[in-house]
């Protein structure tokens, strides 16, 4: 079906629009300001499903091994499921809710261990969260470092689980077995690592956006390896990039003014990079068989039905479709309730 465009207004901001993505080595990064061109409307198929709690406000999302969909829900407080052979567009078919057990946690982003348990930071609780799906029960870690706002994480090969305290400027990680934290801190000032991601010798690489909120940008890469501790920094192009991604090489423009691109997704069988955009209100496809770097060709652009709601993280499902979230602009206390779906 034929979808319209419906734009997005936010506040200002970060300048810039970053995306980046390892396994195919692309960034997009330019100042949106600077971008002449409109949103282009393309023909998609796209639902919406809604969770159960209103103004849930919908922030990460994940498959599991078992292909059941998993999301955080910051102003809910809640971790929720969808099951998509139950979901049903415009209604809470197929969806679970398991509320937090600290009040007001704001749950952030979420990943898995091998057992298919659910682990998740608790952006104003402070702690790490995980959530044993068998059981439907919870266990907590508080995070040494007060107020550290922790962001992204993963696990490694050995099975320790990695994060980013963003306001503390740090580099954690826990000991699942044990319950026991280490944090690194990170040598630049403001640095404020926000995406990470773990190479094949065990490396941990991670983004430091600055405060982009307020403008102060920090526009570096660093590593961190764990055998030695020692941590490295990269700067990279141009000056106020924010990079929310891992790492940059290749920049793409995006066509619409102010779009703010935020989070992607790689499906590598089709050679083509999936992307949120915040003020753009959409989802971008970047065809890399056709792309050229430093200008939109081989982009598209697929206007989200609501309006406003600010599509913020993706994943690809088995057969190629793009799942996202739609945060609504939270910080602003405009919530949603919706998980969209893009069949290509």
């Amino acid at each position: 079906m034929s979808i319209s465009h419906k734009p997005c207004t936010r506040g200002p901001l970060d300048r810039t629009s970053p995306i980046a993505c390892l396994g195919l080595a692309c960034l997009l990064s330019v100042p949106v300001s600077e971008l002449p061109f409109a949103a282009v409307a393309d023909a998609a198929q796209i639902e919406e499903y809604e969770t159960p709690s209103p103004d849930s406000s919908p922030t990460d999302l994940a498959f599991d091994s078992q292909g059941n969909l998993w999301f955080t829900m910051m102003n809910a407080n809640k971790i929720g499921r969808l099951v998509p052979a139950k979901a049903k567009a415009g209604r809470s078919d197929g969806i679970t809710e398991y509320t937090v057990p600290t009040p007001n946690s704001n749950p952030h982003y979420l990943t898995f261990d091998t057992q298919d348990r659910v682990w998740f930071t608790e952006r104003l609780g402070n702690k790490i969260g995980m959530l044993d799906p068998k059981t439907g029960q919870f266990e907590e870690y508080p995070i040494p470092t007060p107020e550290s706002e922790p962001h992204h994480l993963a696990f490694d090969s050995q099975g320790t689980l990695w994060f980013l305290e963003f306001a503390a400027n740090k580099v954690g990680r826990l000991n699942p077995q044990t319950g026991k934290f280490h944090e690194d801190p990170i040598p630049t000032p403001g640095g404020h690592p926000h995406d990470l991601a773990i190479d094949a010798q065990g490396r941990l690489w991670f983004t430091m956006g600055g405060l982009f909120f307020a403008r102060m940008p920090t526009n570096r890469v660093g590593v961190l390896d764990p055998a030695t501790g020692t941590i490295r920094e990269f700067q990279i192009p141009p000056d106020d990039s924010v990079p929310h991604g891992t790492l940059a090489i290749d920049e793409y423009v995006v066509p619409s003014k102010r779009s703010q691109p935020h989070d992607l997704a790689v499906d590598a069988s089709r050679n083509v990079v999936w992307f949120t955009t915040h003020r753009g209100n959409s989802i971008g496809r970047l065809d890399l068989g056709k792309a050229k770097p430093g200008t939109s060709k081989g982009m598209r652009e697929f206007p989200v039905p609501c309006e406003r709601c600010n599509p913020h993280s993706i994943v690809l499902d088995s057969e190629g479709n793009v799942w996202f979230t739609e945060m609504g602009l939270f910080f602003r206390k405009q919530f949603t309730n919706k998980i969209g779906r893009l069949t290509p």
